[in-house]
């Protein structure tokens, strides 16, 4: 890194803190802070979603994938169409129409607080898991252009997160999702103009060595549920996933309640699906560019390199002045994308279905914001935590991502299919099921008879749930009547 890399993403730091100090100045209670006061364009908002869940983990495992696998990762949007059609169709008119702020409120007024609770409880833990994965990959980057060590790194890009994302509410971070997203497409697109360049032969060349190594394959159709990479395991598990995040996780679900409407949350959902689907191929594709790059002649990379690791070597040894900086700037904005979400929705969270809930219920909104800003911190100091643990275990990103991560989103999908489709289904039945199938799943992953990817950990504790839940409320005495429809008390 040259002063003129390290000015472009100063620069890009600046613009981004601008923005957010901007936002902050609306700022008098948590409803702009959390929603907007349900403002924001729905487009804005379907670019955040995605830019949300596009990381740095995204950002640097997508081209180590496809480096590796070529584009049979690209499969798994296939899923992610279907998990966000299903949300469109039956939680978005929910939320909407009970206009809650969290997912889990829906969670109490179907069931109960304790399973509210549960639900809320299964989320934050997704998010600690899932934000330790996303300051990680952040720091190798740092770490590999700025010649600090990995624990330094981590550090560094930790407290950076926290103090531009305590400054601005949702309307700060979905602007600036915008902007990020771009950045990552541009920094790209840079690098795919850089290695097509770079390169006897040029495109040409790089076409011809991928497609030798079977690079350009799209569709695996072989029923190999063992393989995160098989179009079954796409559709089916990947699309339980996707349903999952998309439908039940407060990141996503805060965004749909800040549209206006219905029609504008939906919109919102499907564009995301849209533009997730372009940067995943976009990244998948820079990984194969990649892999002609260093196998051309000239080029080489550590015998013992691992994926992740590729677009940082490649940005700090190949890039040209400036374009280092950009694209460094790129895996900034992956990261601060998705950090920024993260910290933001636990904080929602924690103060809309715990703080505000269960102790402290009567307090001016001024005082709510002042916790939701101090929860922030305390966040990340725990995600920087999360880090160093996923810093030891030695995984790539993707997969460790859609494995752990699984572990929680499943048993709250089974809750909110059991309120949608079970009418009889009452609380206790619903906080057993799920706590049931949740422990079920870790007993099974930890079975040596299980050889499965840990992206069917989703497909597997959702049906528990639901039919756990189904057949305790048949079995019970006395069946609850299901809880009023009214809009709950926030």
């Amino acid at each position: 890194m040259h002063g003129l890399d390290w000015g472009v993403v100063l620069l890009y730091a600046a613009i981004l803190f601008g923005i957010a100090t901007i936002s902050s100045r609306r700022q008098t209670g948590t409803e702009e802070y959390f929603r907007g006061s349900r403002r924001l364009p729905w487009w804005a908002i379907g670019i955040s979603i995605i830019a949300t869940a596009f990381s740095a983990a995204s950002l640097l495992g997508g081209p180590g994938e496809g480096f590796t696998h070529g584009l049979l990762w690209l499969q798994l949007q296939l899923g992610d169409l279907i998990g966000y059609a299903l949300v469109c169709l039956l939680f978005i008119p929910l939320f909407v129409r009970l206009d809650v702020t969290t997912a889990y409120e829906y969670l109490e007024h179907r069931f109960d607080a304790k399973t509210r609770s549960l639900g809320a409880s299964c989320f934050i833990l997704f998010v600690f898991v899932r934000l330790g994965a996303l300051l990680y990959g952040a720091a190798l980057v740092v770490a590999e252009v700025a010649s600090v060590s990995l624990d330094a790194a981590i550090i560094a890009v930790g407290v950076v997160a926290i103090l531009y994302t305590v400054v601005g509410g949702i309307a700060a971070v979905i602007w600036t999702d915008v902007l990020q997203f771009c950045m990552v497409l541009l920094g790209v697109g840079a690098c795919l103009w850089v290695v097509a360049h770079s390169v006897e032969g040029g495109l040409g060349s790089i076409v011809a060595t991928a497609a030798d190594a079977d690079r350009w394959r799209l569709l695996d159709l072989t029923w190999n549920p063992g393989s995160i990479r098989a179009l079954p395991t796409a559709l089916i598990a990947y699309g339980m996933l996707a349903f999952a995040v998309a439908g039940t996780n407060q990141q996503s679900v805060q965004r749909y309640v800040s549209c206006p409407d219905t029609r504008a949350a939906q919109k919102a959902a499907m564009l995301a699906w849209l533009t997730g689907a372009v940067g995943v191929a976009a990244t998948l594709l820079l990984g194969v560019f990649l892999f002609g790059f260093y196998a051309s002649a000239g080029h080489e990379l550590p015998a013992d390199v691992k994926p992740d690791r590729i677009l940082p070597l490649f940005i700090a040894n190949e890039l040209p002045v400036g374009l280092a900086g950009l694209l460094v700037a790129a895996v900034f904005a992956a990261a601060m994308s998705s950090i920024d979400s993260a910290l933001h929705s636990l904080s929602t969270s924690m103060v809309v279905d715990f703080y505000r809930r269960h102790f402290n219920r009567d307090e001016e909104e001024s005082h709510y914001l002042r916790v939701a800003r101090g929860l922030v911190v305390a966040c990340g100091a725990v995600g920087i935590a999360a880090a160093f643990y996923v810093a030891r275990t030695g995984q790539s990103l993707l997969p460790f991502l859609a494995t752990y991560t699984a572990y929680f989103v499943g048993p709250v999908l089974g809750l909110f299919l059991l309120g949608v489709f079970v009418p009889r289904a009452h609380g206790g039945a619903a906080f057993w099921g799920a706590l049931v199938s949740a422990a079920a799943v870790v007993v099974i992953a930890n079975l040596d008879a299980w050889d499965l990817p840990g992206i069917w950990f989703t497909a597997t504790s959702a049906p528990l749930t639901f039919l756990i839940g189904f057949v305790l409320s048949r079995l019970s005495r006395v069946a609850e009547e299901p809880r009023s429809r009214a809009v709950p008390e926030r």
